[in-house]
């Protein structure tokens, strides 16, 4: 049996995905939404307006409950984190990030303690490809849901484990979506690739210079593949009300996959500039004082007047631009559990670079 109504907290709810989500919600007969995050927008949100923001630090239980009092939330969909330096600590010579365990643990634990009522029927978290050591190195592809993951440290494995245990011991279900990078048509709220390649593009162009890919070479010719966030969206509402769903973790990804060999090019093109050449260069680094030459091309182009560091996400970018490795993911279980949706990666690309060109984002 399937859920077709609930109301259900996004917890984590200005993240790109999670905004895709409460619009899903919101035209949904039967359902309601709440957003809570540590630092809500005011007032309600959503294509409809009809969404709540609720204000609480996940890392205080008693935040937590203040924020949910006299709510009968039936589903959860945590979709936070804590601050981490994964991506912005990419200069050279720099460790790759560990993201801490016990914050990230103690946010999910907490908002799910304070949800904690009868009615409480599911609870959701978004994770992603890190669970298979994406960030670490190479791993078996096409990755799939029974991998056992890494050698820990790893939140996502013990998030894990506290909602198998935590089903076991109150009666409601869950269930885990894995993500690749996420690509959502909303900047400013988290990291965007795609906002970033439109700032780094239209810097080089202003520069004369071609668009040089500014990864490594192995990351140029590797198998990659996205996620939309749309479509990452649709298929956490999916799993939060289909039984086929309940207590299962599934690869979300746009089900192809490309290289950026075949599509740097064209992105070049987008921009009216040549493709460059293969040149690594961390962008951390690199872009570090273009910060006035960005004000200058939100002036000739009358562009919003946001700074680079809210379009661009240059340490996110190095990440994924070091994937020096195919980076593909099986969709295998959650189509034949019956989510059968896919996005066109390309396509997706460059009606994202359209929208934030429609919105004076990127020139």
């Amino acid at each position: 049996m399937s859920d077709k109504h609930g109301t259900l907290l996004i917890a984590g709810a200005t993240g790109v995905a999670a905004q895709e989500l409460i619009d899903i919600v919101e035209r949904t007969p039967g359902w309601n939404a709440y957003g809570l995050s540590r630092n809500p927008p005011s007032g309600t949100t959503g294509a409809a307006g009809k969404t709540q923001y609720l204000k609480a630090d996940m890392l205080d239980l008693h935040a937590c409950r203040d924020a949910v009092r006299d709510l009968e939330i039936t589903h959860i969909v945590y979709a936070a984190r804590a601050p981490h330096t994964l991506y912005t600590a990419m200069l050279p010579g720099e460790k790759v990030g560990i993201e801490s365990v016990g914050p990230n643990l103690d946010m999910l634990r907490n908002i799910t303690m304070a949800c904690q009522n009868p009615a409480l029927r599911h609870v959701h978290a978004v994770q992603g490809t890190k669970w298979y050591g994406l960030h670490i190195g190479p791993f078996p592809t096409p990755a799939r849901e029974d991998h056992p993951g890494h050698v820990p440290p790893n939140y996502y494995f013990d998030q894990r484990k506290f909602l198998v245990e935590g089903a076991a011991k109150h009666g409601w279900t869950w269930s885990v979506s894995l993500p690749g990078v996420i690509n959502g048509r909303r900047v400013g709220t988290g990291p965007n690739l795609l906002s970033t390649i439109g700032a780094y593009a239209a810097i080089c162009r202003k520069l004369g210079r071609p668009l040089d890919f500014p990864g490594k070479p192995g990351a140029y010719t590797a198998l990659m593949e996205l996620s939309d966030a749309s479509h990452l969206a649709e298929s956490i509402f999916w799993m939060c009300g289909d039984a086929a769903a309940r207590n299962q973790a599934f690869n979300v990804v746009n089900g192809d996959l490309f290289r950026w060999q075949a599509i740097w090019p064209r992105i070049a093109e987008y921009f009216d500039m040549p493709a460059g050449s293969v040149r690594h260069m961390p962008l951390v680094q690199w872009m570090s004082d273009k910060a006035g030459i960005w004000d200058e091309i939100v002036e000739e182009h009358g562009l919003q007047r946001r700074p680079l560091g809210r379009v661009a996400s240059w340490g996110f970018a190095d990440f994924v631009f070091s994937y020096d490795y195919d980076v593909i993911s099986s969709t295998t279980k959650i189509r034949k559990a019956g989510f059968s949706p896919m996005v066109d990666t390309e396509e997706m690309i460059f009606s994202q670079l359209d929208h934030y060109r429609g919105k004076r984002l990127i020139p």
